[in-house]
């Protein structure tokens, strides 16, 4: 982790968006948030959302996004969820992968509030799902 202080900083920025938020505090390479609102049209309200944050996390994006299994959209399964896919440690966890990518991220080194933070990607995760 590049900078663990600044990654729990922006982890408790997210808690104070999604409530009780569980995390390693000695090496903050992966959030999840419990209980996680999801979209309409969803087999159900909130899921489990875990983000692999990666190792070099704020300098780099997170890495992956992962939910619950078992979830539907409009009574089928969404074109960028897999509940089993190979290489993508969570899955073996229980979680299925999302496939969400942010192509475009530049934190700011000296405000996580004046530019792309954990926040700003788990809203744009919302977006992705939104849509799909």
């Amino acid at each position: 982790m590049k900078n663990p202080e600044r990654t729990i900083a922006e982890i408790n920025l997210l808690s104070s968006h999604f409530g009780y938020i569980q995390y390693d505090p000695y090496n903050p390479s992966w959030v999840l948030i419990e209980q996680f609102n999801l979209p309409a049209g969803y087999n159900r309200r909130w899921c489990e959302v875990l983000i692999d944050l990666g190792e070099l996390y704020p300098e780099l994006p997170p890495q992956d996004f992962y939910l619950s299994r078992g979830l539907t959209k409009n009574g089928r399964i969404c074109s960028h969820y897999f509940e089993h896919f190979a290489g993508k440690k969570y899955c073996d966890e229980g979680y299925a992968w999302y496939s969400f990518h942010i192509k475009r991220w530049k934190p700011n080194p000296y405000s996580m509030l004046h530019g792309d933070n954990l926040l700003a990607a788990t809203g744009a995760f919302y977006q992705a799902l939104k849509t799909d």
